[in-house]
């Protein structure tokens, strides 16, 4: 996978267009690039939040 459809997926991430394994993959494209310059803050939290969301829930009270 290129840069360019990784970032659109990642823009993307909460989109049923795209399957898990795609995101998945398109974070680890991300990860393995030398620098981020090209990817927005927004971009990231995006993908970090969708990460989050898929392996842990929160506790009722706690801050979301």
């Amino acid at each position: 996978m290129k840069f360019g459809q990784a970032y659109k997926i990642l823009d993307n991430i909460d989109s049923d267009e795209y399957t898990e394994d795609e995101k998945a993959m398109a974070i680890r494209v991300i990860l393995d690039m030398e620098t981020h310059n090209g990817v927005t803050k927004a971009v990231l939290l995006k993908a970090l939040n969708w990460l989050w969301n898929e392996h842990y829930e929160l506790i009722d009270g706690e801050k979301e």
